[in-house]
């Protein structure tokens, strides 16, 4: 856990190294699909609403809660987030294309291996 907590540390210390555009076009309510490395294929929805400088982020997949906070840096956005138990932490960075589309790869602390998602705004 202490391990965890040090990845995201220095995750938040990196993006909020770099100045935010003020670029608030990431809010919004999103259909994602993505792949789970070693599950498979996973659909759901992603909804990103603007707090401040920050950003409050929230998935539900397969009927599964994820919460999170990020931070936006040009046409990026980075996440912080966890389940429901809390007992975990990962990281999410979705790059957003010119229609609003989001990219996104992510891990979990202590696995070492990256999913991908996509995002499109509903």
């Amino acid at each position: 856990m202490r391990r965890s907590a040090l990845v995201l540390l220095a995750l938040l210390v990196l993006v909020a190294s770099n100045p935010a555009s003020g670029k608030s076009g990431f809010s919004g309510n999103y259909t994602v699909k993505g792949t789970n490395p070693g599950v498979g294929a996973y659909s759901g929805v992603l909804t990103i609403a603007a707090r401040g400088d920050a950003y409050d982020v929230y998935w539900n997949i397969a009927n599964t809660q994820y919460v999170g906070v990020g931070l936006a840096s040009g046409d990026t956005i980075s996440v912080a987030y966890t389940g429901g138990d809390k007992t975990w932490i990962g990281i999410a960075t979705y790059h957003q294309r010119a229609d609003g589309t989001l990219d996104g790869r992510w891990t979990v602390g202590g696995v070492g291996k990256v999913g991908t998602e996509t995002a499109v705004r509903k």
